[in-house]
């Protein structure tokens, strides 16, 4: 049994215009040339222009018939345009693989268009009731850019196993997003190292905005001191001797038996 995957790969091994453009570590997802409704139009244009010369010709008299016999003619111009547009079909290709979307035209002058698969954030589908009977639809890519040159892509055949395909590839988990380094609001990004209530500071190391500042710790003195412990009551007889706190200095009684006054009590 073949699998899709397996004919997309034969698709492009077969045609060299299409190993130009695919990269050998890409993995070809869809690879197809559009529907051939796209014919539909330069098909009936021909036939109907071989079906009114042939019924002028032949409803001409016998005699005059070789002038009016030049009007096919004009009838070969209608093939050749038919020819040229059949040429160009052969030629147009829709590529998607794992990293983009490629639509590849141009019969002289070959162009690809392209956008890649992480750009794109929605895609559209739909199907015209010709699209319903003969079998194609169209899928409306929308970027995350301002303008992309792969936007709508027409007469797709299969579009419902294709559009299963690529929803697979753009919209599942593990599937392409958008890069860190890609903004595309255009705003500032976030340093490295600012998380959602700020910068993170470690210890001993330096953030992106620099070392911090250091200030020297201030000591201040509690309003209401701590009671006076039991070893610190003064004897009998001993000059009285005014309590601190832990980390303050005593006032020691002076020579002539005055005690310095405590500004803090």
């Amino acid at each position: 049994m073949i699998t899709d995957e397996r004919r997309q790969r034969e698709a492009v091994r077969a045609h060299a215009h299409l190993r130009r453009y695919v990269l050998p570590n890409e993995k070809v997802i869809v690879a197809t040339r559009h529907h051939w409704a796209l014919l539909l139009e330069p098909i009936a244009t021909t036939a109907a222009a071989f079906l009114l010369i042939g019924t002028i010709v032949m409803s001409t008299p016998v005699d005059v018939r070789s002038t009016v016999a030049w009007l096919w003619v004009a009838w070969f111009v209608v093939a050749g345009r038919l020819a040229w547009k059949w040429l160009e079909w052969r030629y147009e290709w829709f590529v998607a693989t794992d990293k983009r979307l490629l639509l590849l035209y141009g019969l002289v002058v070959h162009k690809v268009a392209m956008m890649p698969m992480k750009k794109v954030t929605d895609m559209g589908y739909s199907r015209s009731p010709t699209g319903q009977v003969l079998g194609y639809g169209r899928f409306d890519m929308e970027s995350a850019g301002q303008d992309q040159a792969l936007r709508t892509i027409r007469f797709v055949p299969r579009p419902d196993s294709t559009y299963r395909t690529l929803c697979d590839t753009l919209f599942t988990p593990g599937g392409p997003r958008l890069d860190d380094d890609d903004d595309l609001g255009g705003g500032p990004t976030r340093p490295p190292d600012a998380g959602p209530g700020g910068p993170t500071v470690v210890p001993g190391r330096e953030t992106s905005e620099g070392p911090r500042p250091t200030t020297q710790p201030i000591a201040v003195q509690p309003s209401n001191p701590a009671p006076r412990p039991p070893e610190a009551r003064p004897s009998d007889g001993a000059h009285p001797v005014t309590w601190k706190p832990t980390g303050a200095s005593y006032d020691h009684p002076r020579s002539d038996g005055a005690i310095v006054p405590d500004p803090f009590l």
